[in-house]
């Protein structure tokens, strides 16, 4: 959830000045408030140092990529392993 509130947080910021503003001002936690972010997870974007706010863009995507919980991925079966014998030569088959 955290990565689509950065995305929207930077979208935002493309169309809406009072977050260039609210950054350069020192007051980005005032804008990350209004978007789904944890408690914890506003804190940690409202506390980085940035030069830029690309830089702080950049910031703000690796602390919230190594925060999201990795997605899980249905793990299929090789398709070798259908051409493979090993293990089964004592197996009838079938043709």
């Amino acid at each position: 959830m955290s990565m689509q509130a950065l995305n929207r947080l930077v979208a935002r910021s493309i169309i809406d000045p009072t977050v260039l503003q609210s950054f350069g001002a020192g007051r980005i936690g005032d804008v990350l408030a209004d978007l789904k972010f944890s408690p914890e997870m506003r804190r940690s974007l409202s506390s980085l140092q940035a030069e830029s706010w690309c830089e702080f863009a950049v910031q703000a995507y690796r602390i919230v990529q190594a925060a999201e919980e990795p997605v899980v991925r249905i793990q299929l079966p090789s398709p070798m392993e259908g051409l493979l014998n090993e293990g089964r030569a004592d197996q009838e088959q079938v043709a």
